[in-house]
């Protein structure tokens, strides 16, 4: 009797130290935030850089109309540098890129760039501005080689900025904000490369010389002043950027600028680059440059953080592919165009700030200030000379109404349809949030998004 009552207590301590037990077993938290996901969402910072274009100043005229005449201004470009005093006190940049052509075609084409480069001297704010050449920036006119001389000491349109304590191809290189290190630059044909270094992370800059692979036209070719052909120079140009792109680590983190973009021209149905310039890869094999540049581009697609553009004067966006099979395929790179100043293709005066995120440099989201004319004519066509800056801009991610903070441009437009980016950002804010809805008539969408191989 007495072993079945001690068995009795032991089975009633045990099924109570379990119960107990039970108790203590912890009920899944629903309700707690994860901790991971905010240590991740807390380390996701990010920070900005500006971008300009296609001034192309005029300082003799006060305002020039809309759409007639390829210059600025002097009163919109004194309006353009308030304003980017302005946004920068916002945003607080980091670095700008300039991305070509700074004065009218030739009228006191020495006068003009003197001004632009005293005037963003000036700019409030601590940090770098890095220049490259377009197809106005040389002394003997539009399309010249960027040396007007048959040697490296020649004279080119920066050599009027010899005095400054930083003279081009960047302006404040002794910046607090961002360290400017290891600049990599060809005197005579006006591309070089640069490390910006912000906070622990190192962003290397490849400037290309993209006139350099201009495409011939009826009003337009390349004119070899410094008595290199384009054909050399092109191989010369092309064989830098193969090797200097390579030379980064697949880790690294690395953006391209140049002014003229691969690709055709929406506005005016052509071809960017001259796809009679053949050039040797690394491996000796010689493709049209355009499809060589795209293969090194795919070759190093972890590094590539971003191609940006200019010399259309719009706000457009171009994919490229490494082969022509385009739809099949993931894009290599995304070329994102800054609108210029420059009101002669009828888009509004504009510039950008971009975000990126600073542990890695991936672009985030881009905004784009913009000036409006203050007046139109009776048949609703804007012919006025007078640019004002809005209080208003519009950004990437408003655009395409993104929610994500996260998702960068990039994966947002490798996402998308191609007739949803035309239909939705394209045919938008293309020509800069402009009302005048003539140009959209005469540019091809579909010519000018992708980018692909030439045949």
């Amino acid at each position: 009797m007495k072993s079945v009552y001690l068995f009795a207590l032991c089975l009633f301590c045990f099924m109570s130290f379990s119960c107990k037990d039970d108790k203590k077993t912890p009920e899944p938290n629903i309700d707690k935030p994860n901790i991971e996901e905010d240590i991740t969402s807390s380390l996701f910072k990010t920070a900005n850089f500006l971008t300009l274009s296609d001034v192309h100043l005029d300082k003799s005229q006060k305002n020039v109309p809309y759409g007639d005449i390829n210059s600025t201004g002097i009163d919109t470009w004194n309006r353009t540098i308030t304003e980017i005093n302005t946004v920068a006190t916002t945003v607080q940049p980091k670095f700008m890129v300039y991305l070509g052509d700074v004065p009218n075609y030739f009228d006191n084409t020495t006068g003009n760039i003197s001004k632009v480069l005293k005037d963003l001297r000036t700019l409030k704010g601590d940090y770098p501005i890095l220049f490259l050449p377009g197809n106005n920036d040389t002394m003997e006119g539009d399309y010249h080689s960027f040396q007007d001389a048959p040697n490296p000491d020649g004279d080119n349109v920066f050599s009027l900025d010899k005095s400054a304590t930083d003279p081009w191809p960047i302006i404040n290189r002794n910046s607090t904000t961002t360290k400017v290190n290891n600049l990599d630059f060809s005197k005579q044909f006006g591309f070089y490369a640069v490390d910006l270094t912000i906070g622990t992370e190192t962003l290397h800059v490849i400037a290309l010389n993209s006139v350099i692979f201009c495409e011939p036209t009826s009003t337009h070719q390349y004119i070899d002043d410094d008595n290199v052909t384009q054909q050399k120079a092109a191989q010369k140009q092309f064989s830098w950027f193969e090797k200097k792109l390579d030379s980064y680590g697949a880790k690294d983190h690395v953006m391209i600028v140049m002014h003229i973009p691969p690709g055709y021209d929406g506005y005016g149905h052509g071809k960017m680059w001259n796809d009679n310039l053949y050039v040797k890869n690394k491996d000796s094999v010689s493709y049209r440059v355009q499809n060589n540049f795209l293969r090194v581009l795919s070759n190093n697609k972890s590094k590539l953080k971003g191609v940006l553009t200019s010399h259309t004067h719009l706000d457009g966006l171009r994919r490229l592919y490494a082969d022509d099979t385009f739809y099949k395929k993931d894009m290599v790179a995304l070329s994102i165009s800054t609108p210029g100043i420059s009101v002669y293709h009828s888009n509004n005066p504009g510039f950008k700030s971009f975000s990126y995120d600073i542990s890695n440099f991936d672009l985030i989201d881009f905004t784009t200030y913009y000036a409006e004319p203050t007046a139109k004519s009776g048949n609703h066509h804007y012919e006025d000379q007078d640019f004002k800056y809005q209080s208003k801009s519009y950004t990437f991610k408003e655009t395409y109404d993104i929610k994500d903070p996260k998702m960068t441009i990039f994966s947002a437009i490798n996402g998308m349809q191609h007739r949803h980016i035309i239909n939705a950002y394209t045919k938008q804010i293309l020509y800069v949030n402009s009302n005048d809805k003539r140009p959209t008539e005469k540019f091809d969408f579909d010519l000018a998004l992708d980018v692909v191989f030439q045949k």
